[in-house]
């Protein structure tokens, strides 16, 4: 494992803690309803989560000898190991600046559906099962947070 890694998955885990005691600040609902603290506390937990995956996925792989430096495919071309890796990066950052300025035009469905649907296209899954589960999962966080929590999402052109 990469010294970055570390740093990385600690940060991420003093974010979680930072993220838990702040959550302990806001308001309480009567009746046992979930409050404000609710979903920065999930957050939290989901950062401390999968720091903890990182951190131990990198103990895994640090016993395990390292690969070679580059590729050579069936052409004869040589590819740099971790050359894909940057516009992985780059691209889930245009993609949800793409998203931030298109859901208020297109709605949320819409532009969450073309967010997850490029994405699974850049992981090579193929076109149909991409479109099936970006619908899939895009009507189901819909409903989980326009109906079950009434957050307030984009309708764009699905409502006129």
């Amino acid at each position: 494992m990469e010294k970055n890694d570390y740093i990385g998955a600690g940060i991420f885990i003093a974010l979680g803690v930072f993220i838990w005691a702040v959550s302990f600040q806001f308001p309480v609902l009567a009746g046992g309803h979930p409050g404000p603290s609710l979903f920065p506390r999930i957050l939290g937990t989901l950062f401390i989560f999968f720091s903890l995956i990182v951190i131990l996925e990198g103990r895994r792989k640090s016993k395990t000898p390292p690969a070679p430096p580059a590729e050579v495919d069936e052409g004869g071309n040589v590819t740099l190991i971790g050359e894909e890796n940057y516009f992985n990066a780059v691209l889930v950052i245009i993609l949800i600046a793409a998203f931030i300025a298109l859901a208020p035009h297109l709605g949320f469905i819409i532009t969450g559906g073309a967010v997850l649907f490029i994405l699974m296209w850049k992981l090579h899954v193929k076109p149909l099962k991409s479109l099936i589960i970006s619908a899939a999962v895009m009507c189901m966080i819909y409903s989980v947070f326009s109906k079950g929590l009434r957050v307030p999402l984009p309708h764009g052109y699905l409502w006129w």
